[in-house]
């Protein structure tokens, strides 16, 4: 191990004094290493949105919970519980952002965002929503949510204690692109339940009394969110794959990849500068400066195409409101 190291990164008579690492035939292979991993870990993701129309779409609000507890875990808050109820809410949401092409909190026909929460069943004390258009990122979508105050207060806000992601594709200013929707809320504490102790039977003297003591014993507590029985009831949240996660995130999943290639040239220029003090071959440090140039390029390009069209609507904390 050491003596390929040596080989590749140390300038010495055995090398020539040519690391191995920059000269033209390994130069030309990390830059089609980089070209590759630039078309099939960012560009093709993000320009076919696989994110939506591909199989990730069923996983990218689990992977989004999980990104805002990550920012909880960060500043030492308890992590959201993911409501089935809370996902159906934001779901509805996206959706009718989605359907008819507008990006607010409320619609145009003035549906409200606790109405969502009303319409999936969920009585809430305090509740607050984001929204987020145009991304092709599910980091970059947290990352917008954080570096804005009032976004990020509604992520590290300590009286929510779950979470609910909805995302849907749909039209808005003439191009298809990404709704979401995210909800955070604590519900209503539940009711005290009430016992019925067994009535003594031989206390009964007649056939009626029987019947109606047997109903006040088989009659079931009232729902406490009041929601109707649906399909939330039987979701299953499953926390998200290590392949889930980098494959909806492809600009940071690039970024880490061209971090690391950037890092080993970097190391292989400078001991080579450092090492070989005199008779520098020229060759090999533009081959170094011309990787680490590529790959600042591409950092450059992909943030603008990342975030040239996304957008963050004004958050908002409805904890107070009254319908």
């Amino acid at each position: 191990m050491f003596s390929w190291l040596k080989k590749h990164f140390i300038p010495h008579e055995g090398n020539n004094h040519r690391p191995h690492i920059l000269r033209d035939s390994s130069i030309r292979n990390i830059v089609v290493v980089i070209i590759f991993l630039e078309i099939f870990t960012f560009l093709l993701p993000t320009l076919a949105r696989i994110n939506y129309t591909g199989g990730m779409a069923a996983v990218l609000p689990a992977i989004l919970a999980d990104l805002t507890n990550q920012e909880r875990q960060t500043q030492n808050l308890k992590t959201l519980a993911v409501n089935p109820i809370l996902n159906k809410a934001a779901e509805m949401k996206a959706t009718d952002m989605a359907t008819h092409s507008y990006f607010a909190h409320t619609s145009p026909e003035g549906k409200t965002p606790w109405y969502w929460l009303k319409k999936a069943g969920y009585e809430y004390q305090y509740a607050g929503e984001n929204l987020a258009i145009n991304f092709s990122d599910s980091k970059d979508v947290t990352d917008a949510w954080m570096g804005s105050p009032s976004h990020k207060a509604n992520i590290v806000k300590g009286n929510y204690t779950e979470v609910g992601t909805g995302i849907a594709n749909g039209i808005y200013e003439g191009r298809e692109t990404i709704f979401v929707a995210q909800v955070y809320a604590n519900p209503l504490p539940k009711a005290p339940e009430v016992k019925f102790t067994k009535p003594d039977i031989k206390k009964i003297t007649t056939v009626a009394d029987e019947e109606k003591i047997a109903g006040v014993i088989k009659e079931e507590p009232a729902n406490i969110l009041g929601a109707e029985t649906s399909d939330t009831e039987n979701i299953s949240i499953q926390e998200p794959t290590l392949f889930q996660k980098l494959f909806t995130s492809p600009r940071n999943t690039t970024n880490v990849i061209l971090y690391i290639i950037f890092g080993i040239i970097s190391v292989a220029l400078l001991l080579y500068i450092f090492i070989k003090i005199k008779n520098y071959h020229r060759d090999l440090i533009t081959n170094g400066l011309v990787v680490l140039a590529i790959i600042g390029a591409i950092f450059v390009a992909n943030y603008y195409f990342s975030y040239r069209d996304m957008f963050i609507t004004q958050s908002l904390d409805y904890s107070s409101e009254i319908e």
